[in-house]
C-alpha cells in the first residue's frame, strides 16, 4: 500500500465523518423539549404504553393514540402520528414507555445509533480485509458509512432501522463464516420486528442463491416476530394491516423509492402507481439474479450490497432513514474493493463506492428538504439505481490486484 496517499486520505474521511456526526448530536441537542416529543417515536411510545396498561388493541386506533400523545405534553398541532410498526415493535419498547416521553426519545435515539455502529463493527470484523490492513483504513470505511444522512435522520425521527441494520451485519457475518441458517435468522428476525418491507429484496437475493438454509431461517425469524406480536393480542395483527392499507398512511408521492420516483416526477394516479410497482417487482427479479451470480462466482460483498440497494429501491414503504440498511454491505464491499484495487489506496472501485454513497446521501437531503416537491421529483430512487449500477460495474473490472496474495482472494 501507498502509505504517503492512504494515510491522509484515511484521515480526511475519518474526519468528515466526525464532523457530520458532531452536527447531527448538536442539531438533535439543540431539539426542544416539546418538539422531541413529536418525531416518529412518538407513534411507538404511544403503541407501548397502550400495551403496558392493557389496552394493546387500540394501539391502532389514532384517535387513542393521539389522545395518550397529548396527555404526555406532545403539542396539540403534532398528535397526527400514527403506528405503522408490527405489534412486536410496540412489546419490545414497553420497557421505554415507564419512562416521560421527552426522556424515552433521547435514549431510543441513542440506541440507534448504537446499534448501527454495531453494525459496522460487526461487518468490519467479518469483511475479507486484504492481510495487514491498517486500522485507520478500516475505521474510515465503517467511519464513511455510519455518517450517512439516513443516520441523521434515524436519529432525528427516532425510527427503529438500527435493528434491521445491525440483523443484516449479522447475517452478512453468518454468510461469510458460512452460518446460514443463523445469518437468516438474523435478517428475518430484525426485519420482521418493526420493518419487514425493507428485505424483500434480501430474500430474493437469498432464494437466488438456492439458499434454503437461509431461508429456513429467515422464516424461522419471522415465525418469531410473529408469535411477539401475538402478545398484543390476537387482533393486532389484524390492526397491523389495516394500518398499512391506509392511503394516508404511506402516500406514494413522498416516498424515495420506485413508487415515489413515478409520483413525484410525473404525478399521482393510478398509471404512475403501477409502472411504480412494475419497478419494484424488476428490482426483486434483479436481486434474485444477483442472488444467483453469487452463486455462480459474483463475490459475496458487491452482491450484497447491490441487492439490499435494489431492495430498499422496491421497498413501497422508504424514507431517508432506512438507508441506515445499507451500512453493513457497504463496509464489506469497501473491504472488497481493496482486494480488487492497485496497491494505492483508495483505488478506483474505492472510489466509485464511496462517491455512489455520497449521491445516496444528497439526493437524500434533497428529498428531506421537500416535503412534497415539485419538479425535479424524488431523487433518492435515482440514486439507489447508481450504487446499484456501481456495486454491480466494480465487479466487471479483472481479477484481484496481485499485490494481494492468492489465499486471500475469497469467493462468496
Amino acid at each position: 500500500m501507498d502509505r504517503s496517499l492512504s494515510r491522509p486520505v484515511a484521515i480526511l474521511l475519518v474526519s468528515l465523518a466526525v464532523l457530520a456526526m458532531a452536527q447531527y448530536f448538536r442539531e438533535w441537542g439543540a431539539i426542544p423539549g416539546p418538539l422531541s416529543r413529536t418525531g416518529d417515536y412518538a407513534a411507538t411510545y404511544a403503541a407501548s404504553t397502550l400495551l403496558r396498561t392493557g389496552h394493546g388493541s387500540q394501539m391502532y386506533d389514532e384517535p387513542v393514540e393521539q389522545a395518550v400523545l397529548a396527555a404526555t405534553g406532545t403539542p396539540t398541532g403534532h398528535l397526527n402520528i400514527p403506528f405503522e410498526n408490527p405489534p412486536a415493535a410496540a412489546v419490545i419498547a414497553v420497557p421505554f414507555s415507564w419512562l416521560d416521553s421527552a426522556l424515552a426519545y433521547r435514549l431510543w435515539d441513542l440506541l440507534q445509533l448504537l446499534l448501527v455502529a454495531l453494525a459496522a463493527v460487526v461487518a468490519v470484523r467479518a469483511a475479507p480485509w486484504p492481510r495487514a490492513t491498517p486500522r485507520l483504513l478500516k475505521l474510515s470505511c465503517a467511519a464513511v458509512a455510519v455518517a450517512g444522512i439516513g443516520t441523521s435522520l434515524l436519529f432525528f425521527e427516532g425510527q427503529w432501522d438500527g435493528v434491521a441494520a445491525l440483523g443484516l451485519a449479522l447475517g452478512y457475518a453468518g454468510w461469510r463464516a458460512d452460518r446460514r441458517l443463523a445469518a437468516g435468522f438474523a435478517v428475518g428476525l430484525t426485519a420482521a420486528i418493526a420493518k419487514p418491507h425493507l428485505i424483500f429484496g434480501v430474500l430474493a437475493f437469498m432464494f437466488g442463491r438456492r439458499d434454503w438454509r437461509g431461508l429456513a431461517g429467515a422464516a424461522a425469524g419471522i415465525g418469531a416476530a410473529v408469535a411477539l406480536s401475538l402478545v398484543a393480542g390476537p387482533g393486532a395483527l389484524g390492526a397491523f394491516a389495516g394500518a398499512l392499507l391506509k392511503p394516508s398512511n404511506s402516500p406514494g408521492l413522498v416516498m424515495q423509492s420506485a413508487v415515489g420516483m413515478m409520483e413525484s416526477w410525473l404525478g399521482a394516479g393510478g398509471w404512475t402507481f403501477l409502472v411504480g410497482v412494475v419497478l419494484s417487482a424488476a428490482a426483486l427479479v434483479g436481486a434474485a439474479l444477483t442472488g444467483r451470480a453469487s452463486r455462480h462466482g459474483l463475490p459475496l460483498e458487491p452482491a450484497l450490497l447491490l441487492a439490499t440497494t435494489l431492495s430498499l429501491f422496491a421497498a413501497p414503504h422508504l424514507l431517508g432513514h432506512d438507508l441506515t440498511l445499507l451500512t453493513a454491505p457497504l463496509v464489506g464491499a469497501l473491504a472488497w474493493a481493496w482486494r480488487r484495487d492497485t496497491q494505492r489506496w483508495p483505488g478506483p472501485r474505492t472510489i466509485a463506492l464511496i462517491g455512489g454513497w455520497l449521491a445516496v446521501s444528497l439526493g437524500t437531503m434533497q428529498d428531506t428538504a421537500h416535503a412534497m416537491p415539485p419538479i425535479p421529483g424524488r431523487l433518492t430512487p435515482f440514486a439507489l439505481l447508481l450504487m446499484a449500477a456501481l456495486a454491480f460495474g466494480v465487479t466487471r473490472s479483472g481479477p484481484p490486484h496481485p499485490a494481494h496474495p492468492a489465499s486471500l482472494r475469497l469467493r462468496a
